[in-house]
């Protein structure tokens, strides 16, 4: 029986710990007071910026929760923000912060205050990973493969951070918030690119109205769960859906309204209980664009006639490069044609020289995958995404998590697989961080299931007694 002395003597494990955390917060602050002292020295006006820039940093650093939430509220913002080089910046929001989030990953691992469960959805992922590192090899156009391939690490890096926050249902809600409330910030701003006459739809400053109508859809689902609250804070998330949803609604994107209509029928036929939070956003969306109707219905009613005249001509460009993408699989089906090359290839199937209005992408999230990295990483990614259905299926059964956030997280992955058939978005951010949360809700289950559990290994529910 240990004695009082021993019982009051730290363990070695923790000691270690603690010893390593104060050397990584020792080396932050020689890193804070060197930069501070050069800053200084060269530059003295930019002392105070510096030195707040910094703190964030070294908090970050030492406190991955933060640091995640960082990178989470950069994710709807990618392309609402630039670092001085527009649309082709080598520097994003999501990169900075992405790479800031791993470095934390990295320290709490080597400090021990933090296990990676590794599943098979791991495994899967670096299996495509592989699959992309030997198509970017194997790639005519290597200048463009690189930045794709580096997109898909950082969000394998994603999956890997998030994953590892296991029954932290704290952590997972902060993250929600974060999402809700930066993909509000993204909408107003896209919206304000309409009204203004800078674009015919509500589009990021340096993207792709489609590329952001996939994020929203995808988190609106997440932010719908937290109508739970009451109070002022409920008030506040009516506000969040209603910029959210009118923010897709003006992006005119077919791809996600495909998404959260399918994510809708399914509510209707196997969570009827929440059939009335699933009609607030439509019911608000309604509502707005009739306030819009009336507030500038010249520019709505521009923006409506664009996009009918150009819906016509973008279907038959869908299926042009649909059927490109089809030969090319044929032609091409273990290593693909390269990340971020089909654009070069299309022209070739139809036996033309190239031209500006060629499509740089397929159109279709699986399509794109198979003609570009090959039919094995196809296989991964169906793979990944139908164990992870299977997963939180069997989660909502369970009541795993907080009240509804399985049916929440189940929505989102609806909208994003769906949508990504008429959209391209393998190397975006909803799939894999989506993903990431249906993976601590099945390794919480896990853990709370008895050893050697049906439902657990075989995907279904033992019979209760």
């Amino acid at each position: 029986m240990p004695t009082q002395g021993e019982l009051a003597r730290p363990s070695s494990r923790h000691l270690a710990e603690r010893v390593n955390s104060a050397l990584a917060g020792a080396l932050a602050a020689v890193a804070v007071a060197v930069v501070v002292a050069i800053t200084a020295t060269a530059w003295p006006i930019l002392v105070l910026p510096a030195v707040g820039v910094l703190l964030v940093v070294v908090v970050a650093v030492m406190r991955l929760d933060l640091a995640l939430m960082l990178l989470a509220a950069a994710v709807p913002l990618e392309y609402s923000v630039s670092f001085g080089g527009g649309a082709g910046s080598s520097i994003t929001l999501v990169k900075l912060t992405g790479g800031l989030c791993f470095l934390s990953f990295i320290i709490q691992l080597a400090t021990r205050r933090r296990h990676l469960r590794i599943d098979a959805t791991h495994v899967m992922l670096l299996g495509i990973l592989a699959c992309l590192l030997v198509s970017t090899v194997a790639a005519q156009h290597l200048d463009s493969a690189l930045p794709v391939t580096l997109r898909y690490v950082s969000y394998v890096g994603l999956y890997m951070v998030l994953s590892s926050f296991v029954g932290d249902y704290r952590t997972l809600e902060r993250v929600v918030w974060m999402l809700s409330i930066a993909s509000a910030v993204a909408g107003v701003l896209a919206i304000r690119n309409l009204l203004i006459g800078t674009d015919t739809r509500a589009t990021p400053t340096y993207g792709d109205p489609n590329d952001l109508a996939y994020i929203l859809s995808s988190v609106l689902p997440l932010t719908l769960w937290l109508l739970r609250y009451r109070g002022w804070a409920r008030v506040f998330v009516l506000v969040l859906i209603a910029i959210i949803s009118l923010a897709d609604a003006l992006t005119f994107s077919r791809g996600a309204a495909l998404g959260l209509g399918v994510a809708f029928v399914w509510v209707l036929f196997y969570q009827r209980h929440l059939i009335r939070t699933a009609l607030v956003p439509i019911l608000l969306v309604l509502s707005l664009v009739a306030v819009v109707a009336v507030a500038q219905p010249q520019r709505l009613s521009k923006a409506l006639l664009y996009k009918s005249n150009v819906a016509s001509a973008n279907v038959g460009h869908r299926f042009d490069s649909w059927r490109s993408a089809l030969e090319l699989i044929a032609t091409h089906p273990f290593a693909g044609v390269g990340p971020g090359n089909f654009q070069y290839y299309n022209a070739q199937v139809d036996g033309r020289p190239p031209t500006s209005q060629d499509p740089t992408v397929v159109h279709n999230t699986y399509l794109d995958v198979g003609v570009e990295v090959g039919l094995p990483a196809l296989a991964l990614l169906l793979a990944y995404l139908a164990t992870n259905l299977r997963r939180i299926r069997v989660a909502i059964r369970e009541r795993i998590g907080p009240p509804s956030f399985a049916i929440a997280v189940a929505g989102a992955m609806i909208v994003a697989i769906v949508s990504a058939l008429t959209l391209s978005e393998q190397y975006y951010a909803p799939l894999w961080l989506v993903g990431a949360m249906v993976t601590c809700i099945w390794q919480d289950m896990r853990m709370r299931q008895p050893a050697g559990s049906r439902a657990v290994r075989a995907g279904r529910l033992a019979p209760r007694a």
